[in-house]
């Protein structure tokens, strides 16, 4: 199941805006100051496996590669607004 979000309509806009090194590794308050969510958003995103893939550093430290974000915004882009269901 794909989880629909306010992302959706601006990935485009949020992959534009991003600059720095593509392996790059973000904190979760990086990654969802960029994206525009909570710290909270992005961790039960980790739970429930709806967010950008991450790096666990320790069991305390987790990481977001900026590549991986950007690639996770890029596959919500949409072609259509048919392809946009909820």
């Amino acid at each position: 199941m794909t989880h629909r979000h306010h992302l959706d309509r601006r990935a485009e806009n949020l992959i534009a805006a991003c600059e720095g090194p593509d392996d790059e590794l973000l904190s979760p308050r990086d990654v969802s100051g960029w994206l525009g969510v909570s710290p909270q958003w992005l961790a039960i995103g980790r739970g429930k496996n709806y967010g950008p893939r991450f790096q666990r550093l320790s069991s305390q430290v987790i990481r977001y590669k900026r590549a991986d974000v950007k690639a996770w915004l890029a596959d919500r882009l949409h072609q259509s607004t048919a392809e946009y269901a909820d």
